[in-house]
């Protein structure tokens, strides 16, 4: 009966070790370097869009020369209220008594960010299973991971409530804790691996559409208030009296007009349907790999490879043009 067991234990571990998780490292690792360059970039992005819109509505405010008011609420230092919440604090123009809305813009990108933070978090378990040095670290990660991939089940119920039902992206990673069959901790991050990848994958085929509109929209408010600087710092070049402007004076606008010109072109460069698609491809490849059994493949490596150059690019150029688009107050259009 021993025997029997043991041969059962055995063909149990060769199954499921039929690849070590360690043959996935270099790949989960890839994937979540991609997400966390992805996630920056949002992060950069963001807030490179609420400084350009304060620097337009300055800009349009000091053109209108524009009477203000303080709120009230910027006499009140401590929440009040149940539940307790500080009052608004903003100068608005004199007769208003709220804050000015965010644009749509700005909150199409706060409302994406359950989608990033939820791939942030799958992306960080599921190194934290590759990594996991012994039993506990695994059974710590193991249940992190079964908890973000909830979180990516909910990210998409509210953000994506068609693409998939819920309770299919439920993963059943957490039932092989305290499995009483002691195996390997290769075979075991493995075990987990197989069962948790293949079925989130929907989730994050699903939340990649809101990472992708919400990547697009940035691009698209930087390219925009780019544009504007790049004429506003040729026009002085353009005009016929540029001779006029001392060496040092025209060689100072003409790096200036440089610069933007680069941080342009960077911008306009950046591909973040690319990136997004390149994110999905590689988590989908590696899920594939997973669900088949098939240990790694080169299509696997590719992708995430693939993913990691392309998040890198997008990160760049979205630092860049968040630079370069709010070095200088923006001017209002005359």
């Amino acid at each position: 009966m021993t025997g029997i067991k043991t041969l059962v234990l055995l063909l149990g571990v060769t199954a499921v070790s039929a690849c070590s998780p360690y043959v996935y490292n270099q790949e989960i690792t890839g994937f979540s370097n991609g997400v966390d360059a992805v996630v920056s970039s949002y992060q950069t992005g963001q807030q490179a869009v609420e400084t350009i819109a304060t620097q337009r509505h300055q800009a349009a405010e000091a053109t209108a020369r524009t009477r203000l008011i303080l709120l009230p609420g910027c006499d009140q230092r401590d929440p009040s209220g149940t539940p307790p919440k500080l009052p608004d604090c903003a100068a608005v123009a004199f007769g208003t008594t709220t804050a000015p809305s965010p644009t749509p813009v700005q909150k199409n990108l706060t409302d994406a960010a359950p989608a990033f933070n939820a791939l942030k978090a799958y992306a960080a378990s599921l190194t934290a299973v590759t990594t996991a040095a012994d039993d506990t670290a695994l059974n710590q990660a193991t249940q992190s991971l079964t908890a973000a991939a909830s979180g990516l089940a909910g990210a998409v119920a509210k953000l994506a409530p068609a693409a998939a039902p819920a309770s299919s992206l439920a993963t059943p990673a957490a039932s092989l804790i305290g499995q009483g069959i002691t195996i390997y901790l290769d075979q075991r991050r493995y075990a987990v691996l197989r069962s948790t990848v293949p079925t989130v994958d929907p989730a994050v085929q699903a939340l990649g559409q809101t990472v992708e509109a919400a990547l697009l929209n940035i691009r698209a408010q930087q390219l925009a208030q780019l544009e504007r600087d790049l004429h506003s710092n040729a026009e002085p070049l353009e005009i016929a009296s540029v001779s006029k402007l001392s060496q040092g004076d025209y060689q100072s606008k003409l790096a200036a007009l440089e610069s933007k010109v680069a941080a342009f072109n960077q911008a306009r460069a950046a591909d973040p349907t690319a990136t997004v698609m390149a994110m999905v491809n590689a988590h989908h490849q590696l899920a594939l790999a997973l669900q088949d059994n098939a240990g790694q493949g080169m299509a696997v490596l590719t992708t995430v490879q693939n993913f990691v150059t392309t998040a890198g690019q997008l990160k760049t150029a979205i630092n860049t043009a968040s630079d370069a688009a709010t070095k200088a107050p923006a001017t209002a259009k005359k």
